[in-house]
């Protein structure tokens, strides 16, 4: 399989304004409104399009290795969010489905910045 060349990926980050279509639940009620906006991660790739062009050496992938680590804890917090405090009746579908885009993106543009930060310093 080939991977993905420096130039398919550099505008791969406009697709994160499609996150912007989520507002229409608030219009619409539709419940998978919500789910556009988990399209925000790709808002992650204009991080990832900066460092594509660079020698992958293994500092490369050691600051992979770090960022992975540090941002693994955003879904498993959200997980226990969303597992612990569905049974509450205040939690309703659309506030689980919010938590988990918003957790979603979350995670991948955090990696995203962990990563750009740690190959910058």
């Amino acid at each position: 399989m080939k991977s993905a060349s420096p130039k398919s990926i550099k505008y791969v980050w406009f697709f994160g304004f499609f996150g912007f279509q989520g507002f229409t639940y608030f219009v619409t009620g539709n419940l998978l409104s919500l789910f556009w906006f988990s399209f925000f991660s790709f808002f992650a790739y204009y991080f990832i399009a900066k460092m594509a062009n660079e020698m992958q050496d293994e500092r490369y992938f050691e600051n992979s290795k770090k960022a992975k680590l540090k941002t693994a804890t955003i879904p498993l917090v959200i997980l226990f969010i969303v597992g612990f405090f569905s049974g509450f009746p205040f939690v309703t579908k659309e506030l689980i489905i919010l938590t988990c885009a918003f957790g979603w993106a979350g995670t991948l543009i955090s990696y995203a910045i962990l990563f750009w930060y740690y190959d910058r310093h």
